[in-house]
């Protein structure tokens, strides 16, 4: 990963930590329009769980968000348990917790943190 996208997604993650789902996606929607090859899936799967937070949080829409996080799933899945210093494995752990809840019509207790080293 160059330096440049390495301090875009750092940036993104910020974002998502910060719960501004929306900002998040629209840097992770950057990278994704750039980046070519098979990390392009990764990118695509943030920007998704994004999405769908955003759904969540902003628009109260269960089914939205799991429609998002199941694309998430589907995408990040593809990847090893770490990649790009990012704990998937854990992430994708999380969002399944979380849809199972929605799919109940519960509202999860609290949201995921992406964790870089």
């Amino acid at each position: 990963m160059s330096d440049y996208n390495r301090s875009r997604l750092l940036a993104a993650i910020n974002k998502f930590n910060r719960k501004d789902y929306f900002e998040c996606h629209e840097i992770l929607e950057d990278i994704w329009f750039d980046v070519r090859g098979s990390t392009r899936g990764l990118y695509q799967g943030l920007l998704h769980i994004a999405v769908g937070f955003y759904h969540l949080t902003k628009k109260n829409n269960f089914k939205g968000t799991v429609i998002q996080l199941t694309k998430a799933e589907e995408k990040l899945m593809k990847f090893p348990g770490v990649f790009h210093g990012i704990d998937l494995s854990k992430l994708l752990k999380q969002i399944r917790s979380i849809k199972k809840r929605l799919i109940k019509k519960e509202v999860p207790k609290r949201l995921p943190k992406i964790e870089i080293q």
